[in-house]
């Protein structure tokens, strides 16, 4: 029973879980009980230590809410100016005058196509990360007509 009065901390936002910790440092000056603190704010005794505990050697700074994760471009095996150079090529040409076997773009041949350029190995599974994130979406390829193919 008291297990389900307690929030989990990880699901709220930054956002919440910064209010929560102000909440914390509010009610241990009132009362100065982590115990009762804890119920008050329905999180665990812990979380009440470790929030003050932060406060104290840090501050407000300490609690407030920060980005998490990985920044936007951060460890990328491939650098912009790579990436531009990459897309355009997949754009103007075919595989086959890029030096490749085959007539469509596939993902195995964009990592081949980028470690011949510039000796960088990427999984398939990354280069469709790439892909994504360049706004290229899979396409069935045109039907060329010939005159074979009108008469019937």
């Amino acid at each position: 029973m008291e297990k389900e009065l307690k929030c989990d901390i990880k699901k709220l936002s930054p956002k919440e879980q910064e209010e929560l910790r102000k909440k914390i440092i509010r009610q241990m000056k009132k009362q100065g009980v982590a115990k009762e603190v804890a119920e008050i704010c329905e999180c665990s005794v812990r979380h009440v230590y470790s929030t003050r505990k932060k406060y104290k050697e840090g501050g407000i700074s300490a609690i407030t809410a920060v980005k998490m994760g990985r920044p936007k471009g951060k460890c990328c095996k491939l650098k912009p100016e790579q990436e531009e150079a990459i897309k355009k090529i997949i754009i103007e040409k075919t595989p086959e005058e890029s030096g490749l076997i085959g007539y469509l773009w596939y993902r195995a041949e964009i990592c081949e196509l980028v470690r011949q350029q510039y000796g960088i190995e990427i999984a398939v599974r990354t280069m469709g990360e790439y892909l994504r994130r360049w706004n290229f979406t899979p396409q069935r390829p045109q039907k060329k007509i010939t005159a074979k193919t009108q008469k019937q």
